[in-house]
């Protein structure tokens, strides 16, 4: 195989497979989508959703161009998600599964730049024997949006160079963009791909073309509504990273150490599999490196995987921010097809059934132990999402709003974000969220919604920072009640909390 004469040898399976149709991808991925949302649906029965989920769906309803801590397109995806579909545990599970199942095909595209036939199919299903797409993609956030934005972009930024394409250029511009849109992190996303492009052999006529000028113009063009937010908003994202740029050198670099040590000892079932098959040492593989980085198609491949690990340990000793494993989630897509090529596997028959088989095992066997998780998690686990009467508390001020005023409930905050996110996603009122009773953070409260809706205050009693601020809002016609409440799980009763639930009701109509 050839692209504009850059030849890929070296990364091209010579397999008689025989191709794998569409038809096909879409029924493994259709099964990956239900199986998963099936295990995230029992075993996480006993819980309610972590606090960045309902925080995607509370700043999802209100489409703003940028929130207090991040971009807005992964809240925007969440906000016309459950447009459609109910507010239900099994929908966001079937949301993370969806993203992951986007990220397998992105995935998919993009190692075919590489590698085709059995080769092909064996990178694609090591992916599952990682927990990137499985385990991990349950928690919807701005790190796990990557799961699907980052093998898109790299898959339309590799055909936009190889190829020459306008319509590869547009695309990439947009998927770059969207990254941008959801966390800053994408500049890791966009120096990759320069860095890519540098040493990429078609660099000159590249970077002499208009692809690459044709991207930035797009990004900017998709991205200009945020940037115009910033500018007029005193840019409370960028607030909120300077923010967390005060660490000390010592605790930056004990976490770079733990996130990139973590991101790849996930990698590493994937890579013994491969090693499996090759029955390579190191010396061997030290031997294969050398050789296949005469190839300038392997060299892209390797920049596509070392750069973005490469800038995020290097990037925060300088900035002074903290990084985890899970912001690396998006980056490994092409992980499995460089242990491949560096441990110099030959058999790419037997590596696609061992792949298939274990990637089948750690899909089914995860589904087949769920009710048993969902026992452990119950019964062991102290974490707030599963002992926290979140959903209780949904009912319950839901209830006790309605007794008080008569009305729907419109708007409902508090101090830590978590109880009153979950009012906002259980409750059967669908309220908007007023996150830490602060404007800046929910500018789409204002005082007329205040006046016309009303607004319910729910703080737990030893919280002295959120009756404080209660006090703020309090009218003549508010009233205070204590709310004892306790999650019931099954096997165990979680300790009671008391939430003291200010009802302030309405003051126009």
């Amino acid at each position: 195989m050839t692209m504009n004469g850059v030849r890929a040898s070296t990364t091209v399976s010579q397999s008689d497979a025989a191709p794998v149709g569409a038809g096909k991808i879409a029924a493994v991925l259709a099964a990956f989508v239900i199986v998963w949302t099936a295990y995230f649906t029992i075993s996480q029965a006993a819980t309610s959703l972590h606090h960045d989920m309902v925080e995607a769906y509370v700043w999802g309803q209100e489409y703003q161009l940028g929130y207090i801590k991040h971009p807005p397109f992964w809240s925007w995806v969440c906000g016309a998600w459950f447009a459609v579909l109910p507010r239900a545990d099994w929908a966001f599970a079937m949301l993370s599964s969806v993203n992951a199942a986007l990220g397998l095909l992105g995935s998919w595209m993009l190692i075919g730049c590489f590698a085709d036939g059995d080769k092909r199919v064996a990178a694609a299903a090591l992916l599952l024997l990682t927990p990137f797409y499985t385990f991990l993609s349950y928690r919807y956030n701005a790190n796990t949006i990557f799961l699907s934005i980052w093998p898109w972009t790299l898959f339309f930024f590799v055909r936009a160079i190889d190829r020459g394409k306008l319509f590869d250029a547009i695309v990439f511009g947009v998927f770059m963009a969207l990254a941008v849109l959801s966390k800053y992190y994408a500049v890791v996303l966009a120096a990759t791909c320069l860095l890519a492009a540098l040493q990429h052999p078609a660099r000159g006529r590249y970077f002499l073309s208009a692809s690459p000028y044709v991207s930035t113009a797009v990004g900017f063009l998709v991205c200009a509504p945020h940037f115009y937010w910033l500018l007029t908003n005193d840019a409370p994202t960028v607030r909120y990273f300077a923010d967390e740029m005060r660490r000390s050198l010592s605790y930056v670099a004990v976490h770079i150490v733990v996130a990139l040590s973590g991101a790849l000892a996930w990698n590493a079932l994937a890579v013994a599999a491969i090693a499996y098959v090759g029955r390579s040492g190191l010396p061997r593989a030290l031997a294969t490196l050398r050789s296949r980085a005469a190839d300038p198609r392997f060299r892209l491949l390797a920049t596509l995987i070392a750069a973005p690990l490469i800038l995020t340990a290097i990037a925060p000793i300088f900035l002074r921010n903290k990084v985890s494993a899970h912001m690396l989630i998006g980056v490994f897509s092409l992980m499995p097809l460089l242990a491949i090529e560096i441990v110099g596997v030959e058999d790419f028959a037997r590596l696609r059934k061992l792949a298939i088989w274990a990637a089948g095992l750690l899909t089914v066997g995860p589904l087949a132990v769920s009710p048993v998780v969902a026992l452990g998690i119950a019964w062991l686990s102290n974490e707030p999402d599963v002992i926290e009467p979140r959903k209780e508390l949904a009912a319950a001020a839901t209830e006790l709003w309605r007794a008080k005023t008569g009305r729907p409930l419109q708007i409902v905050g508090g101090g830590d974000d978590a109880y009153p996110n979950a009012v906002a996603f259980y409750g059967a009122d669908r309220p908007h969220g007023f996150d830490r009773l602060e404007v800046v953070r929910s500018p789409w409260v204002t005082p007329s919604a205040l006046a016309k809706g009303g607004l319910l205050i729910v703080c737990v009693k030893s919280d002295a920072t959120c009756r404080a601020r209660t006090r703020d809002f309090v009218t003549p016609q508010a009233s205070e009640t204590e709310l004892t409440l306790t999650h019931n799980l099954w096997v165990r009763i979680a300790d009671p909390v008391t939430f003291v639930a200010t009802v302030i009701p309405p003051t126009s109509d």
